[in-house]
């Protein structure tokens, strides 16, 4: 048994138990609901799975900094730079001086980035529904209610 930083008891099987859940469930995300990303209804842009990604990314946070963004799509430096270069070429996001820090810069999005995002997260929604329309009503109020769970102790992480 360990102690985490508050002192508390950690328990090796309840390690053990994140651990493989954590791995299945990523693995579970990308075989069955990461696939939303890579369908493109729009012709005009032509985004790849992670140019629209990272337009879902800064469409929630908006002036979000190439750091965070590259650590929310878990992304190198370089590949990153080209990720974004890209995406300011087909006009979808703004890249600008940060004013609080003039030696980095923010990311948001344009006019058309904003229309291509609310595009995005409709397909993305209607996607959602007819991969979880396969449930009962209890097991989408569960999945939904464990996932705000998830998600506010990941934030703690």
């Amino acid at each position: 048994m360990t102690l985490n930083k508050r002192g508390d008891l950690l328990k090796e099987t309840d390690i053990d138990d994140i651990n493989k859940n954590m791995l299945e469930f990523n693995n579970l995300f990308h075989s069955k609901i990461s696939k939303v990303f890579r369908g493109n209804m729009d012709n005009k842009y032509r985004c790849n799975k992670n140019q629209n990604k990272a337009i879902m990314t800064i469409g929630k946070y908006d002036n979000i900094s190439p750091s965070t963004l590259g650590k929310y799509l878990d992304m190198r430096k370089g590949s990153l730079t080209t990720l974004i270069d890209s995406l300011v070429e087909k006009n979808l996001i703004l890249k600008e001086m940060d004013n609080n820090d003039r030696r980095r810069y923010l990311l948001s999005l344009t006019d058309e980035g904003k229309k291509y995002f609310e595009n995005q997260r409709e397909i993305f929604k209607n996607s959602i529904h007819t991969i979880f329309g396969k449930l009962n009503e209890d097991e989408i109020k569960i999945f939904s209610e464990n996932m705000n769970k998830i998600v506010e102790i990941m934030k703690k992480v």
